[in-house]
Formats: C-alpha cells, structure tokens, sequence
C-alpha cells in the first residue's frame, strides 16, 4: 500500500478458456492498493518489449476511478462502512505537475508571494500528512489535510456581532423563506400559474418533487438516507435549481458569502438526526437559518447546544464537533451556506479556489489514467472488466 507493485505473467500463461472465466476483481484490488502500479507483460524471446516509464514522483495512493452507483468504502470497528473522504482516494501531495500547475495559477504576476504565507503553510501541511489531518485534543476540532489553514481563529459558535454582513444579511433575509416556499408550493399546485417557473416545470430536475438529494444516494454515507438536500451550489459550481432562487443567490453574492462547498436547504426527517461529525475544513464557516422548525429539534456544537431561528442567522465551524436532533413528528429545514473565514485575505481566497479547482482537474485526470489502465490490461488479458463470467 502506498507503493509500487510489478506485475509479470508470460503472454501465453492464461489459456483462452481460463481468460473467459477470470473474474477482474484481483486486479482492482491490486490496483487499489499499488495507486501507481507497473504492469508488464512477459514477451517470449525475440519479441520487443517497450520501455515501462516511471515518474520521478507519485501519489501514495489513488484509487480506481470512482463509480456513482458503488463509491469507494471501508469498513468501520462497527461493522459498517463509511465512504472513503476526497483525500483518501486521491494523493496529490507528492505529484510535481500539480504542484507546478498550481503555482502557475496561483502566481500569476499578480499576487506577491508574501501575501499568501498562509497559503504556503497550508500547502505545507498538506505534503505533510496527505493522508492524515489533526485534532486538537482539547477542543476537538479536527481538519483533514486538505482543510488545515494556519493562523485562523477557531470559535465552535461565532457572535454574529463580530461579522460585519449580518445586520444587511439578516434585513433581506426574507426572501430566501419566500422563494423556498414559493419553489415548494408548486408540487401542490398552490402556486397560481402566473408565478409558476416553465423552466421548473418542463425540467425534471427543477420539479420540487425530484430535487431533493439525499446524502446516500451514491453510495454508503455517514448521514444515511434521512438527511436530503436541495443544492443551489455544490463544490465549484452553481447548480440549475440557483436559477430558481434569484433573490437568494444576489443577496449571498453581494455580501461574498458563496464559498467553495454548499449552498442548500437541507431537510431533517422526523425522529432523526446526524451522528457527531466534524466538517474537517477551518477555513469555511457555515451559515444557518430556520425555514421549517419543529419544537424539538436542535443543534450541538462542541457540547453547545442552540436552537434555529427564522429571523436570525446562526453561524458555527463544522470542523469542531457536532450533531443534530429532529424528534419532532415532521420534518425540519434549514438554509445552509458555507462562506469563507472572515480572516483570510482576498489573494488567500482566491488562492484556496486554485488549489480546489487544481485538485478537482487532477482527480478528473487521475481517473482518465486509471480507466486507460484498465482497458490496457482487458486488451492484454482478454478479460471483462467488471464481470464474473
């Protein structure tokens, strides 16, 4: 694991009958557990063999391309299982080219290297422990090693007194509730017709009733199937439900409150809840207000308790400790928003986009090679990825 592996059969040694019924299930494994693995072929005497390449520097591991229907997982002391995290099944720490490509990005000749010392140490700590992170033994905060920013204060619960945008954020807010409800109601067809979005109801994807997410519907996720979400924004990228939510999105927009995770209302089933968790990233905070409140339900926060409201935001760190509560009869929904920590710099903000983005073209990268991989070795082996026949 985290090394290279030679793999060496004579090009004669499977019989055809053998190859029909070899099953391609080894392979991945080897694949999984050698990220960069080197697989030759035998040739007989007097055949020319091509020169096997070796970069000078390699992740310590990366995964087979991820499928939606079956994301990687592991299992837990519980018997369970639990989704692999983006940094567990990519290793970049040790990859010259996405280094070279960030900083080609990053300093562009118009930002001075020192206004990105943080920026430095950052990426520091993630050559570091690519593969580890840290939790601080007191407070429980935890950041994985692609979310441990130095020099950042940490507060499980911010005073939303200290962040300047709120009194402006918590004025307009109204019509983040008016367009949730607006958007809903037209499921129920109480919507009269003249507000009724023709984009929301010729798309599938806009109608109210196949929006909602829910956090397992690719695979084993912690959260289970009782937490949904309707995303305008996931990642980099503004998802088409935004269109849906203008006034919501221009508000976040002016106040610079769209980040590089999650914007969505998220829903809570009754009598349910998510298990204590960390976020694992201190460079975001996350933005919180009530659209749908049950009596009991509630939040925890590094053992701080709070309860939503609809007319005020809540502001906490997902990287400390926490966990919700619905134990109502109905379901709770909120608005969520991640938006950068008040303490980083316009060239550190900037900076940490490149660094996401570079990443993400690196995993799309990652898995291109992987799926050459394959085909190459189904070509060489006459073997059927994927099938047991």
């Amino acid at each position: 694991r985290g090394g290279d592996a030679l793999f060496v059969l004579p090009a004669n040694a499977l019989p055809v009958p053998f190859r029909a019924a070899f099953t391609m299930r080894w392979v991945l494994v080897l694949l999984s557990a050698a990220p960069a693995a080197t697989f030759r072929l035998a040739v007989p005497h007097g055949a020319r063999a091509l020169p096997a390449t070796t970069p000078t520097q390699r992740p310590a591991r990366t995964l087979p391309t991820v499928r939606a229907e079956a994301m990687p997982t592991e299992p837990t002391e519980g018997g369970g299982v639990r989704t692999l995290e983006v940094w567990e099944k990519y290793n970049f720490a040790g990859d010259k080219a996405f280094w070279r490509d960030l900083r080609r990005s990053v300093y562009d000749g118009e930002v001075k290297a020192a206004d990105l010392e943080r920026f430095e140490g950052f990426c520091d700590n993630y050559r570091a422990n690519p593969e580890g992170g840290q939790t601080d033994p007191l407070t429980g905060q935890c950041v994985c090693p692609i979310g441990n920013f130095p020099g950042l204060s940490g507060k499980p619960i911010h005073d939303t007194s200290d962040l300047k945008w709120v009194p402006e954020f918590e004025r307009r807010m109204d019509v983040i509730a008016a367009e949730y409800h607006r958007f809903m109601s037209q499921a129920t067809g109480e919507m009269p017709s003249s507000y009724k979005s023709r984009k929301a109801t010729s798309d599938s994807s806009m109608n109210p009733a196949n929006s909602w997410m829910a956090r397992n519907a690719q695979g084993e996720h912690w959260a289970g199937n009782d937490f949904h979400s309707l995303h305008l924004v996931k990642g980099l990228a503004y998802r088409p439900l935004a269109k849906t939510f203008p006034g919501t999105m221009r508000l976040l927009e002016s106040l610079d409150l769209v980040a590089d995770r999650s914007v969505a209302f998220n829903r809570q089933k009754a009598h349910t809840g998510l298990a204590t968790h960390s976020d694992k990233m201190n460079y975001v905070l996350a933005g919180h207000v009530g659209i749908t409140l049950p009596a009991d339900c509630g939040m925890e926060v590094s053992g701080t308790e709070f309860k939503w409201e609809t007319d005020k935001v809540t502001v906490i760190d997902n990287s400390f400790p926490h966990h919700t509560w619905n134990d109502s009869e109905e379901d709770r929904i909120i608005f969520y928003f991640d938006f950068f920590h008040p303490e980083l710099s316009a060239e550190e903000r900037r900076a940490l986009m490149i660094f996401k983005r570079t990443f993400k073209n690196h995993m799309k990268l990652a898995d291109k090679e992987r799926v050459s991989n394959l085909a190459s070795l189904e070509r060489l082996m006459g073997l059927n990825v994927g099938s047991d026949n």
